[in-house]
């Protein structure tokens, strides 16, 4: 997927119905993007794209590319965008660069990644994305079978 496929395919109905989106502010905090109406959510879109002051995030992706073993998150950050501090994930996580260039600290150490390349990343091994430049990344759930059943369970419509 491209930038430009990435905002066609967010400013889409399939989007808007299908997926939750969201962003991560400057603080690191992830706000929930839910307008009651298309056009109001199509505007809210084009903002945050044009403003280049947060993060993007897309869930549920994996219905996009068809997995039924994984959840699948797009995450499209400007240069120098925000991200989620350090964390660890309870699943092995597998992040894989669509367009642009990714840098990322993995236990303390720093990687920088192109499209097309992908790094794994173990359960429980600290991480967080840097965003020296402008990137949408794919971050692969491997096996999370938990968030899996809720968004079965909530007919697809799961709280980030």
């Amino acid at each position: 997927m491209t930038f430009t496929e990435f905002e066609e395919f967010l400013q889409s109905p399939t989007c808007y119905w299908e997926h939750d989106v969201s962003y991560i502010d400057k603080d690191g905090l992830q706000h929930l993007v839910a307008p009651d109406e298309f056009w109001s959510y199509q505007i809210q879109m084009a903002r945050l794209i044009a403003e280049e002051e947060c993060t993007i995030k897309i869930e549920q992706m994996e219905r996009y590319y068809g997995y039924k073993d994984r959840t699948v998150h797009l995450f499209y950050n400007p240069k120098f965008g925000p991200s989620f501090k350090i964390h660890t994930d309870p699943v092995h996580v597998m992040i894989e660069c669509l367009a642009g260039s990714k840098s990322m600290e993995v236990d303390g150490v720093e990687i920088i990644f192109y499209p097309g390349d992908v790094i794994h990343i173990e359960a429980g091994t600290p991480h967080r994305a840097l965003n020296y430049e402008k990137a949408l990344m794919a971050s692969h759930g491997i096996n999370d079978t938990e968030t899996l059943s809720r968004i079965r369970e909530n007919n697809g419509n799961v709280q980030p």
